[in-house]
C-alpha cells in the first residue's frame, strides 16, 4: 500500500449554471423570514405583486441578462417563499380556532394521519371543519395534534369525528433539554393538541382507502409478514426499521446503541438506501441485457422506488432522494446533460414549494445537507490521499464519504441532539458493507417468499447478518469516550459554522486568506469546547416541572436525582433525567423520596430532604428550599417555596411556569 498525499483542492460554485441553486436558496430564505415575520403578511403579498409585475415587464422588454432582472427574480421567489409559509400557517385563514373555540365544544375534524399503533396513547393528526354549538355550526380551518387512547379501535386515515375531548394549546414544560414541542408543532402549521379516550369521540364518515393506498398499504403488510416469519427479537426490528422504515419494533436500549455511535441514519430510510437498492436492482437488471435495456432497467427501478417511497411512509428523506435520483435518471434518459447539484437544488424546492413545513422537519434537513456535503466535499477529501490498493481505496473512499456527510451535518446534529459520537467513522466503515449486506438479503428474501424453505434460509444468514452488526454497534458504543454530551449550540453559531466551512472549501484560494478563514474555525470551535466545559462543570439544583415530584442536584460529574412516583411513572423520571444530562452531563444516582429522607455528605457538600407533612424541605448547603405538594401549606417550612405544577399560589414559585433552577 502507498500513500500520496495531494493539497485540497478548491471548487468554484458556479450559481448561474445551476439556476435552481439561488431560486431554492432565495425561496427557503423566504420561508424562514415569513415564519419569524407573521405580521408582515400584506407586505410580502404586496412584494410578491410588485415583483411578478415587475418580472414581467422586464421578459417582455426582453431585458434578461441585467442585474435588475436577476434581483426582481430572487424577490420574486424569496416573496413566494414567504407568502406560501404564511397560507399554511394560516395568517390569511379568518376561521382559526383561536377566536371560535371554546372549551369542550365537539369539534367536526377529518384524520389526515395516524401514528404507530404499537404505544399506548397513538397520535392523530386531523383538521377541524366545523364547532358544533347548540343549534349553529362555526366554520374553521385549522389543524390540530391529538392522542388517542390505544384501545383497540383505531382511526384511519380519511375518517371524520366528532370530538368532544378538551383542547390545549400546545406549549412546553419548560425542562432543561426537553423535546421542544411547541415549536416542533408550530412549524406544521399545529397549536392545539388533546388527550382522547374512547367516549370522547363519536365516529360519523369513515372514507375507505382508495385502491392505490390500499394496495400499498397491502404490499408492506405483507413485506412486513415476511420478515417477522423469517426473523426474531432485535433483529426483526432493526430489519424492519432498516428495510420498511417502520421503527415500532425497536427498543430504547437498541435506539440509544445506534444514536451513540452515530449510526442512527441507518435505521431511517434515506438517500443512502435508495442508492444501495437502486444500485443492487441495476447490477441485478444488468445481467439480463438481451431481455431489458438499460432505459428501461431505469424506468423500471424508478417505478420499483416510488413504491418502495410509498409502503415505508413517504419520509421527507425518502421523497427528496427518489425525486433526486428521478429528476437525474430522467435527465439521463433524455440524454442531456445534467448537474447533480442543480438536481439537489431542484429536488429541495420542488418539496418546499409543495409543502414549506418540508423545511423545518429534522430529517429532511440532515440528509439534504448530507448529500450537499458529499457533492462539494467528497472530491477533495478524497483526493488528500491516494491508496493503490483497490480493496483500501474502496475503503478510503466511503470514509471520505462519510467525512463530507459529517463536515456539514455536525453543527446542526449538536444544534438538534447536544452530543457528538467520537467514533462516527469507525461506525460508518464497519456499516458500509452491512447495511448493504442486509437490504440485499431482505430484497431477496422479499422475492422468495414464497419458497419457504429458501425463505427460511435466507432469513438465516439476514439474522446473522443483523446479530454482528448489532455486536459491532455496541462493542463501539462501549469503547471508552464514545459520546461527548452537553453541546448547546444556537441557530447563529450552526449557521456561521456552516458558512465557514463552505468558505474555507469552495471559495478561498489564497493560502494567506486560508489561514485567516482557519483561525476564525479555531476561534468557533474553542467557543463550542468552552460552552460545553462550562454545562459538564455546572453546579445546580434544578426541580421539574413535572407531575411527579422530581429534583436533581448537579455537583461537577454527579448528578443526585431524587424522585417520588409510583413504579410504572419510574420511565418518565428517566426520560426528564436523561433528557437534562444530554445538557450538563454526569452520572446520575438514583433516590427514591418515598422510602426514607436522606443526608448525603462529602468535605465539600451537603443534601438534606426531609419530608414535613405533605411537603419536602430540601437543604443544599447552605441553602434551603422547600416543595409544597399539598394544598396544606406547612407552617415551619424554610428558605424559597416551590409550588408543584398542580397549585397556585402567588407567594411561591409555580412549576407549572417552568423548572426551578438555583446555582449552588
Amino acid at each position: 500500500m502507498q500513500l500520496i498525499l495531494k493539497p485540497l483542492t478548491t471548487l468554484k460554485l458556479q450559481f448561474f449554471s445551476a439556476p435552481f441553486v439561488p431560486i431554492c436558496l432565495a425561496f427557503c430564505g423566504g420561508i424562514l423570514t415569513g415564519f419569524e415575520f407573521q405580521l408582515l403578511s400584506t407586505f410580502f403579498v404586496a412584494l410578491l405583486c410588485s415583483s411578478i409585475i415587475v418580472l414581467i415587464s422586464l421578459l417582455f422588454l426582453k431585458v434578461s441578462t441585467s442585474k435588475t432582472f436577476l434581483l426582481a427574480s430572487f424577490f420574486t421567489f424569496f416573496s413566494l417563499g414567504a407568502v406560501s409559509v404564511l397560507e399554511h400557517l394560516g395568517s390569511f385563514n379568518q376561521n382559526k380556532l383561536e377566536s371560535a373555540y371554546r372549551d369542550f365544544d365537539p369539534l367536526q375534524v377529518e384524520i389526515s394521519e395516524v401514528g404507530s399503533t404499537t404505544s399506548a396513547w397513538v397520535k392523530v393528526v386531523g383538521k377541524a371543519s366545523l364547532i358544533h354549538r347548540h343549534n349553529q355550526k362555526i366554520e374553521v380551518n385549522e389543524n390540530i395534534v391529538f392522542y388517542l387512547k390505544n384501545e383497540g379501535d383505531i382511526l384511519l386515515k380519511g375518517d371524520v369525528i366528532l370530538l368532544a375531548s378538551k383542547l390545549n394549546r400546545i406549549k412546553n414544560n419548560g425542562n432543561p433539554g426537553e423535546f421542544d414541542a411547541e415549536n416542533y408543532w408550530a412549524k406544521k402549521g399545529i397549536f392545539y393538541t388533546a388527550f382522547v379516550g374512547e367516549e370522547d369521540y363519536k365516529l360519523i364518515e369513515h372514507q375507505p382507502s382508495n385502491w392505490v393506498i390500499q394496495s400499498m398499504e397491502n404490499c408492506r403488510i405483507y413485506l412486513s409478514e415476511s420478515l417477522s416469519e423469517n426473523l426474531k427479537g432485535k433483529e426483526l426490528a432493526i430489519a424492519q426499521a432498516l428495510i420498511l422504515g417502520d421503527k415500532s419494533l425497536l427498543d430504547q436500549e437498541v435506539k440509544n446503541s445506534f444514536t451513540n455511535t452515530g449510526a442512527m441514519h441507518v435505521l431511517a430510510v434515506s438517500g443512502l438506501h435508495i442508492g444501495i437498492i437502486m444500485q443492487i436492482l441495476m447490477v441485478v437488471l444488468g445481467y439480463f441485457p438481451k431481455i431489458i435495456s438499460r432505459k428501461k432497467a431505469l424506468t423500471l427501478v424508478l417505478i420499483v422506488m416510488w413504491i418502495y417511497a410509498f409502503i415505508t411512509g413517504m419520509s421527507p428523506s425518502v421523497v427528496r432522494a427518489v425525486f433526486m435520483f428521478s429528476v437525474l435518471v430522467i435527465a439521463q434518459l433524455a440524454g442531456r446533460q445534467y448537474s447533480t447539484m442543480n438536481a439537489l437544488f431542484f429536488t429541495g424546492f420542488s418539496l418546499c414549494l409543495a409543502d414549506p413545513f418540508v423545511l423545518y422537519d429534522i430529517g429532511f434537513q440532515l440528509s439534504f445537507l448530507a448529500m450537499l456535503g458529499i457533492f462539494l466535499f467528497y472530491k477533495p477529501i478524497g483526493s488528500l490521499v491516494y491508496i493503490k490498493n483497490k480493496w483500501l481505496h474502496k475503503v478510503w473512499e466511503g470514509t471520505a464519504i462519510g467525512f463530507a456527510a459529517q463536515l456539514i451535518t455536525t453543527p446542526l446534529s449538536l444544534y438538534y441532539f447536544h452530543q457528538f459520537p467520537n467514533y462516527f467513522i469507525l461506525t460508518n466503515i464497519g456499516l458500509m458493507a452491512s447495511s448493504g449486506l442486509i437490504l440485499g438479503a431482505g430484497i431477496f428474501l422479499f422475492a422468495t417468499s414464497w419458497w419457504k424453505a429458501l425463505s427460511k434460509i435466507t432469513g438465516i444468514v439476514l439474522t446473522w447478518i443483523i446479530f454482528l452488526s448489532l455486536a459491532f454497534i455496541e462493542w463501539v458504543e462501549h469503547l471508552p469516550g464514545g459520546v461527548a454530551y452537553g453541546f448547546t449550540l444556537s441557530m447563529v453559531t450552526v449557521i456561521g459554522f456552516t458558512l465557514l466551512v463552505l468558505v474555507l472549501f469552495l471559495i478561498i484560494r489564497k493560502r494567506s486568506h486560508m489561514y485567516i478563514g482557519l483561525g476564525f474555525g479555531f476561534c468557533l470551535l474553542a467557543f463550542i469546547v468552552v460552552e460545553r466545559y462550562q454545562n459538564v462543570s455546572k453546579n445546580e439544583l434544578c426541580v421539574f416541572n413535572s407531575k411527579q415530584l422530581v429534583f436533581v442536584v448537579k455537583k461537577e460529574q454527579d448528578l443526585f436525582c431524587f424522585y417520588k412516583a409510583k413504579g410504572e411513572d419510574f420511565d418518565k423520571v428517566e426520560n426528564l433525567v436523561e433528557a437534562y444530562s444530554k445538557i450538563y452531563p454526569a452520572k446520575a444516582q438514583y433516590f427514591d423520596l418515598s422510602k426514607h429522607n436522606y443526608h448525603i455528605q462529602s468535605t465539600d457538600f451537603l443534601i438534606k430532604t426531609e419530608i414535613k407533612g405533605r411537603d419536602w424541605q430540601i437543604m443544599v448547603n447552605d441553602s434551603a428550599y422547600a416543595i409544597r405538594t399539598g394544598y396544606e401549606q406547612e407552617s415551619n417550612l424554610k428558605g424559597i417555596e416551590i409550588a408543584m405544577p398542580y397549585l397556585e399560589d402567588v407567594n411561591a414559585i409555580e412549576l407549572s411556569k417552568g423548572a426551578y433552577r438555583s446555582s449552588l
